[in-house]
């Protein structure tokens, strides 16, 4: 996840906000992290140059 960063403490606070707590928080996190990777990823390839 170069170039972004999602501070820990923050992304616990707004899975908490969404209703969720222990483990289902930390799922949660997990979840928004893969997403975020995943959209990152899916940007630099669209960035490539084709040819």
């Amino acid at each position: 996840m170069a170039g972004i960063t999602l501070p820990f403490t923050h992304a616990l606070a707004a899975a908490r906000e969404l209703g969720a707590s222990g483990w289902a928080a930390s799922e949660m996190l997990m979840a928004i992290r893969i997403g975020i990777a995943e959209g990152q990823s899916q940007r630099q390839e669209e960035e490539k140059p084709h040819g």
